[in-house]
């Protein structure tokens, strides 16, 4: 924990390992994760998307879910959150014929009833 959680639009040319790297550090440099490999990300490209009422490629979209553990108040969580956010706005392209917008949602996970373990294989 915590999970991070990339979805972008196909017309975003997204370096999709240098934006995780970026998002995972920010949020470690927060100083609310206490271990580097708590954080697990990943991202997925949507081909399947609309902004607004009809189609329109100079529309794209970039949004991190951050899914942690219950606990943390809200004033922490609106750190993670602009974290990531100045992150994204510091790895993600923004070509001049493409509007991109650039979101943050936080999702608290219940502490007691997320299970976890870890494997040595």
């Amino acid at each position: 924990m915590p999970h991070i959680h990339v979805e972008y639009s196909d017309n975003v040319q997204l370096n999709v390992p240098q934006v995780l790297a970026a998002l995972n550090a920010a949020l470690f440099a927060s100083g609310h994760v206490s271990s580097a490999l708590d954080i697990k990300s990943r991202a997925l490209c949507q081909k399947d998307y609309l902004i607004g009422f009809s189609p329109d490629p100079q529309q794209a979209y970039v949004h991190v879910k951050l899914s942690i553990l219950t606990g943390r108040s809200l004033n922490i969580q609106q750190q993670m959150s602009a974290a990531l956010l100045q992150a994204l706005q510091q790895n993600v392209p923004q070509p001049s014929a493409v509007t991109v917008q650039l979101c943050v949602e936080v999702l608290e996970m219940e502490q007691a009833v997320y299970s976890k373990a870890v494997l040595s294989i």
